[in-house]
């Protein structure tokens, strides 16, 4: 929330291109030329798949933008795709005739849809920046850059662009996961190198790589199902839009909108990220007797057998003690918004969900649906049963843990 009005102002002062291509088609119809609802349904009752599959078979065949040449077997010989270029279906039977037009449709919102995720990986760069920067002011004073995996931001690109809608509002819904849109999604998506990593003193660098790395993937993905023969399994066109998951009305979204929906999720997340980097953990221990919290770091949650569970957001310093981080919590809380159980408790909680396996993150399967939900600010847990035998440290190492 404090961050909001700052990130309101730098992306007033940055000209974006509007994320969906106009004109669109509006699913009337001309009075002479009636059409179905622009929907998966009429795709399967019309069998517009086999229409094409026959169509691959009868246009002319060339080296590149074969997608170019089908369309002008149907009639429109001015159909260029492409980023920032919108290729047009018009209208029904104006020039294209049905089937031929719903064909010609899909791929018309699939190139719109293409165009959107690169204008979206800008906004996506740019929040993400902006976050980063407030983070490690406040809660990483002395970064290191050779710790946190640069895939951890890729994740975070990735479910900003999972959200970016065909039809209907955005939502933290991944769109058409199992889809043509999710297929086309996964071929856009940059792979990250295992050895790079992010640069938290240099962020500005680090998002300028991320940024390019992601738009060039973004072109040389439409490029491809542009250049491919239609019926290209894995390249083609036909394979993209098949099922008539580009088939219907596209609707435009503002920044505005894709950042209230993602700010929140991105912030926490990345404010995890940056405590892992420190080796900063949850110490759980599930008996204690007279649990007391002593700062405001530590959590006490009563077991109701007369015993506790206390929790204790901490780090070792160099003489192996673990350190009190109540000030830390204390910017968390009254800067971030967070919770003392948010804190300490969520991270244990996704520890547990998650068969004891450390640091999932959600952003892995797309937007996060709750910003608040356990695992989106995740760090290391060290669960304990006893309070007896050994120190933290000790105690923490010897199930493997990092610190």
């Amino acid at each position: 929330m404090h961050l909001k009005g700052t990130i309101v102002l730098y992306l007033s002062s940055v000209a974006l291109a509007s994320p969906v291509a106009l004109p669109q088609g509006t699913g009337t119809g001309a009075d002479s030329c009636r059409v179905d609802a622009l929907e998966p349904k009429t795709w399967t009752d019309l069998k517009i798949d086999d229409f094409l599959a026959n169509a691959a078979k009868n246009y002319t065949r060339t080296t590149s933008n074969n997608v170019q040449s089908l369309a002008a077997s149907f009639g429109a010989p001015n159909f260029f795709c492409g980023l920032d270029k919108f290729c047009n279906a018009g209208q029904p039977c104006l020039p294209i005739q049905p089937p031929a037009w719903y064909a010609a449709l899909a791929i018309q919102n699939y190139n719109n849809w293409m165009n959107s995720l690169n204008t979206a990986v800008g906004f996506a760069s740019s929040i993400i920046s902006l976050r980063l920067g407030s983070i490690v002011q406040d809660v990483y004073p002395d970064p290191k850059d050779d710790i946190t995996p640069l895939k951890n931001i890729g994740f975070m690109v990735s479910s900003v662009l999972s959200v970016i809608p065909f039809t209907g509002a955005l939502t933290t819904v991944s769109s058409g996961v199992n889809t043509g849109l999710g297929t086309a999604l996964r071929r856009a998506v940059p792979p990250t190198p295992p050895d790079r990593f992010l640069a938290w003193s240099n962020l500005g660098q680090t998002m300028s790589d991320v940024l390019s790395d992601f738009q060039r993937s973004i072109s040389d993905s439409l490029d491809k199902s542009l250049n491919a023969v239609v019926d290209d399994p894995t390249d083609g066109i036909n394979e993209l839009i098949k099922g008539g998951a580009f088939l219907g009305v596209s609707e435009n979204f503002t920044q505005s909108d894709l950042q209230d929906l993602v700010s929140e999720s991105i912030t926490r997340n990345a404010i995890g990220l940056a405590l892992q980097a420190q080796k900063i953990f949850v110490f759980r221990n599930g008996k204690v007797e007279n649990c007391r919290e002593a700062e405001a770091n530590w959590l006490c949650t009563d077991n109701g057998d007369g015993t506790s569970t206390v929790r204790i957001l901490t780090q070792l310093d160099r003489q192996e003690n673990a350190v009190s981080l109540g000030d830390l919590c204390d910017t968390l809380i009254s800067k971030y918004g967070f919770t003392k159980e948010e804190i300490m408790k969520g991270p244990t909680d996704c520890f547990d969900a998650n068969n004891k396996q450390q640091l999932t993150n959600p952003f892995e399967n797309g937007l996060p649906a709750d910003p608040k939900a356990p695992c989106v600010f995740n760090v290391l847990t060290c669960n304990v049963d006893s309070s007896t035998g050994g120190s933290i440290s000790d105690k923490c190492r010897a199930q493997g843990l990092d610190i």
